[in-house]
C-alpha cells in the first residue's frame, strides 16, 4: 500500500471511531427522554403486551366498588354488576396512539429535556345499559316505599296518621351512574320519585261511620281450624282502610305478601284441583267477604277473577280468589266520598265486612245465571306407599258453571238500574287414592255429572292451561 492511503486509513478509521463516542451521548440523551407511559396510574413497560396489559386493567376495574346513596345510607355494588368496565379495543387504540408520541420523543431526544413529565393515557370505558337497568330495577324493589294512607285502627283504637312513599326513577338514576365516578369507591346518587298518600287525615275526619253503605257475612265454623289465624290476620290488615273518591284499592296491597313473619300460617289451599297444605289457607275467604260487600255496595270492578270452584262460603258470582302477587281483588269507589273498610269477627266462627261512610244508593240485589253444566271427571292416583286394597275418596266432584251475576239496584224513587259481570267455575274432579294392584272396576259407579275416568301415578297432577292455580 502506498504511504498515502495508509494515512487516508487510519484517518477515515479514526473519524468513525469519533463518530461512535459522539453517537453514545446522544443515545443516552434519546433514552433518558422516552417519557413513562401510565395507564390508570399504572406504568406500561416498553417490553409489555399492550392487549394482556389493558385486558388485567379491565379485569381489575371490574372487582371495584362502587355505593349508591340511599336515603338509609349506602348501598354497596361491584362495577361488573352495574355493568361498568373497560373498553378494551378503545383503549387499546389510546396507548398506540401514546407509544408513537414516545418514539417521536426518542426521535428528538437531543433536544428535550433529561427527564420529561410522564405520558398519561386515557382510560375508555364502557356501560351495559341493560345490565345496569337490571341492577337498578332489583334496587328499586328493596328501596320503594309504597305511601300510608291515614286510616283508624278500629280494633288498636288509634289513628294512623298518612305518609308520603317513594318510589326510584330507574332511568335518571342511570343517568347518573353514565355520568358517574370511575375510581375505586365511587359513590352514585339515587333519583327518587315522592308519592303522595291517596288518603289524607283531614278526608278521614270526613268518614261517617255511624252510616253503613253495605255488609257481608261469611261462615267459617265448619272449615278446618288452621284457616282462622290467616282469616283474623287478613280482616286485620284490612281493617281501618280507607279507600278515597275515586281511588282503587288493591287487596294484595293492603293484605301484602302472605308469609310466617307477617302472621300467616299453613292451611289448606286449592292446588289444581285438590287441596293441599299451604301459606295463607283461608285468606280468600276474606277477599271473597270483601267483593261480596264491595257489589252490594255499588263498587266498581277493576281486576276480580272467581275461584276455579265454588267456595261454599260465598254464593255463586260473590266470591273472589287471590294469589300473591299474581291474581289480586282490586275495586274502584264510585263515589264522591271516602269509604272506610271495617272487617271483623263478631264471633268465634263468623267473618263481617262492612264498608262504612255513606248510606245505602237503595236496595241491592244479587242474581246469579248458570248455563249449562261442564261435566267433571274421576282422578284416581295409584299411591304405592298406601296398604295394600286401599280405596280412600279423596274428594267429591262437581260440575263446571259458565255464569253471570245481576246486581239490581232499586232507588227510593222505584227507579232501577242493573250491572253484569261474568264467573267461570271450572269442573271439580272426583279424587281416589289407590294402592297399587287394586281393580279399578271395583270402584263405586261414576256419579251424576261425571263422564271419563283418568288415572295417575304422578300424585296431583298441574293443570298447565290455569297457570299458578294456587288458591287461599
Amino acid at each position: 500500500m502506498r504511504p498515502g492511503l495508509l494515512i487516508a486509513a487510519f484517518a477515515l478509521g479514526g473519524a468513525a471511531a469519533a463518530g461512535v463516542l459522539h453517537a453514545a451521548p446522544r443515545l443516552e440523551r434519546a433514552l433518558a427522554a422516552r417519557p413513562a407511559l401510565l395507564v390508570e396510574e399504572r406504568r406500561l413497560a416498553s417490553d409489555a403486551d399492550p392487549r394482556r396489559f389493558v385486558e388485567a386493567l379491565a379485569a381489575s376495574v371490574a372487582k371495584r366498588e362502587a355505593y349508591f346513596e340511599t336515603p338509609e345510607g349506602v348501598e354497596p355494588a361491584r362495577f361488573d354488576e352495574l355493568g361498568l368496565g373497560v373498553d378494551v379495543d378503545a383503549t387499546l387504540l389510546a396507548v398506540e396512539r401514546a407509544r408513537r408520541v414516545r418514539s417521536t420523543h426518542e426521535r428528538l431526544g437531543s433536544v428535550f429535556v433529561p427527564e420529561p413529565e410522564p405520558l398519561v393515557v386515557p382510560v375508555e370505558y364502557e356501560l351495559d345499559r341493560g345490565r345496569a337497568h337490571e341492577f337498578l330495577a332489583a334496587l328499586a324493589r328493596r328501596l320503594d316505599r309504597a305511601p300510608v294512607n291515614a286510616r283508624l285502627d278500629l280494633q288498636g283504637h288509634r289513628r294512623v296518621h298518612e305518609a308520603p312513599g317513594r318510589a326510584l326513577d330507574v332511568s335518571e338514576s342511570l343517568r347518573g351512574i353514565e355520568g358517574g365516578e370511575r375510581r375505586d369507591l365511587a359513590r352514585f346518587t339515587l333519583t327518587f320519585v315522592a308519592l303522595e298518600p291517596g288518603v289524607t287525615g283531614e278526608e278521614l275526619a270526613t268518614v261517617d261511620v255511624t252510616r253503613v253503605l253495605s255488609s257481608f257475612e261469611t261462615d267459617f265454623s265448619k272449615k278446618p281450624r288452621s284457616r282462622v289465624p290467616n282469616i283474623t290476620t287478613a280482616a286485620r290488615y284490612l281493617n281501618g282502610v280507607i279507600i278515597g273518591p275515586g281511588q282503587i284499592f288493591s287487596f294484595n296491597h293492603v293484605v301484602g305478601p302472605r308469609t310466617e313473619e307477617r302472621g300467616f300460617r299453613n292451611a289448606p289451599v286449592i292446588v289444581a284441583d285438590e287441596l293441599e297444605p299451604g301459606l295463607g289457607g283461608g285468606v280468600c275467604q276474606v277477599a271473597s267477604t270483601l267483593f261480596a260487600a264491595a257489589m252490594l255496595g255499588g263498587l266498581d270492578i277493576v281486576e276480580r277473577r272467581s275461584h276455579s270452584r265454588p267456595s261454599g262460603y260465598a254464593p255463586l258470582g260473590l266470591d273472589a280468589t287471590v294469589i300473591y302477587p299474581k291474581v289480586d281483588l282490586r275495586l274502584r269507589n264510585p263515589y264522591d266520598t271516602p269509604l272506610m273498610l271495617h272487617a271483623f269477627l263478631p264471633n268465634g266462627g263468623v267473618l263481617r265486612v262492612e264498608l262504612l261512610g255513606r248510606e245505602p244508593p237503595g236496595k241491592v240485589e244479587h242474581f246469579f245465571a248458570a248455563q249449562t253444566p261442564e261435566p267433571f271427571t274421576r282422578r284416581v292416583v295409584v299411591k304405592p306407599d298406601l296398604l295394600p286394597g286401599t280405596v280412600d275418596r279423596r274428594q267429591k266432584g262437581n260440575s263446571g258453571y259458565d255464569g253471570t251475576s245481576t246486581l239490581l239496584t232499586t232507588l227510593a224513587d222505584g227507579t232501577r238500574r242493573a250491572r253484569t259481570y261474568a264467573s267461570k267455575y271450572y269442573p271439580v274432579p272426583e279424587v281416589y287414592w289407590v294402592a297399587e294392584g287394586v281393580d279399578l272396576a271395583s270402584l263405586p259407579p261414576l256419579p251424576e255429572g261425571a263422564v271419563g275416568v283418568e288415572v295417575s301415578t304422578e300424585g296431583n297432577p298441574i293443570d298447565g292451561e290455569r297457570g299458578d292455580s294456587r288458591e287461599p
